[in-house]
């Protein structure tokens, strides 16, 4: 059983995501995506492989659709960013009165509308369905589960938005014996609008709530009381695995029962090993802001700490097998260039983490899956899958 775990980082990430997934199908004969069982992450990773996935299903509905070509990632890492920036400046400051309708209800044109549509068209309205549409392929197996899992602002819970029911996703992986006082991690939101239309939420929206790039594009609020704000998946875990790791830990029994073991497979926009830059020709600016950035900064190896720990612990309580693959963005001869770098020159130094990418930033992103580091983790995969 594979869970795919993939991370955010826009334009990048979508495109990295997607060029990852047509790798590993290309090289397993498909059995890559016929073993994964769920997918889940944040942001473009997200986005980058649900809308493999939507090309899969079509192709097994017999629709005229080659999910390994070439246009695809073309279509995938199509510029979002200008249109956002149009939105923002003939919606959001000027205007910010022009109103559409979805489903029967009303709603005011911002830049979360432009988003949506944006995405639509460069997919070529492919995803253009509500997340109950879903329900009866990953029922059956057709198609990866797809846990979506958006910050709730207002009290740090996740929000977990798929196509099944998934309140059990709230079960605590340990608790402290005789202590009730546990906070409630995260809501079904399924569950949560069950009397308000929450099968009819639009996928692409569903997308973009995981994928809410401050500044970009608005928080979304849902119409609970008091309202609840809605940001990207990726400030609690940018990667999935704690979503992964939940999902392993509810059915641990049925799962080591029956499959010959686990693949955590996470595809990574950014590298997860590297050495502490050394600080050095900082101005006063740098110092004031050090204490804030350097935890921006590192968030996600905060992150990555606390879920390297939620897969040791499962070690000990999943009677099966657990295997690591890590295929990350990473390209071999910058990084003694890299560590030695500011965070925001790191990025500089390769593809840009935002809603556009270059022709140059796009090619280096594709040709990256060939380093010697994730020639080694595709042959492990092949090898795993292939004792199957």
């Amino acid at each position: 059983m594979v869970f795919l775990n993939v991370s955010g980082g826009g334009k990048r990430a979508a495109l990295w995501a997607l060029n990852a997934m047509q790798t590993g199908d290309s090289l397993t004969g498909g059995k890559f995506f016929d073993h994964t069982f769920m997918i889940t992450g944040a942001s473009g990773g997200i986005i980058g492989a649900s809308y493999y996935r939507e090309l899969k299903l079509r192709q097994m509905n017999g629709e005229a659709v080659n999910p390994l070509s070439a246009d695809h990632a073309q279509a995938i890492s199509t510029d979002n960013l200008n249109p956002l920036i149009f939105s923002f400046l003939a919606n959001d400051v000027f205007v910010g009165l022009t109103k559409y309708e979805y489903k029967g209800q009303k709603y005011v044109k911002d830049r979360g509308y432009t988003f949506d549509q944006e995405l639509s068209n460069i997919t070529q309205h492919l995803m253009d369905k509500s997340i109950s549409d879903y329900h009866e392929a990953e029922a059956n197996a057709q198609i990866p589960m797809l846990i979506l899992s958006p910050i709730i602002t207002n009290d740090g819970r996740k929000l977990y938005i798929s196509s099944q029911p998934v309140s059990y996703m709230n079960y605590e992986i340990s608790g402290f014996p005789g202590y009730f006082n546990n906070k409630i991690s995260g809501v079904d939101f399924r569950e949560l609008f069950r009397n308000h239309g929450g099968d009819s939420l639009r996928f692409l929206s569903a997308l973009r709530m995981s994928a809410t790039f401050p500044y970009i594009t608005p928080n979304t609020t849902l119409p609970t009381a008091p309202p609840i704000e809605i940001m990207d998946a990726g400030v609690s875990d940018n990667f999935g695995i704690s979503n992964s790791v939940r999902f392993l830990y509810s059915f641990k029994e049925w799962i080591a029962e029956n499959t010959s073991g686990v693949i955590m497979l996470s595809v990574r926009d950014s590298p997860k090993l590297g050495s502490i830059a050394a600080r050095a020709g900082e101005t006063i600016l740098d110092e004031i802001t050090q204490p804030i950035s350097n935890v921006y900064n590192n968030l996600e190896n905060f992150q990555d700490i606390q879920n390297d720990v939620l897969l040791g612990q499962a070690s000990s309580w999943f009677n099966g097998t657990i295997h690591r693959i890590d295929i990350e963005y990473q390209t071999e001869n910058y990084v003694p260039i890299l560590q030695k770098m500011d965070s925001l020159r790191q990025n500089n130094a390769r593809a840009s983490l935002s809603w556009r990418l270059t022709e140059r930033e796009k090619q280096n992103i594709i040709s990256n899956i060939k380093t010697e580091n994730n020639k080694k983790q595709i042959q492990k995969l092949i090898g795993l899958l292939s004792e199957n």
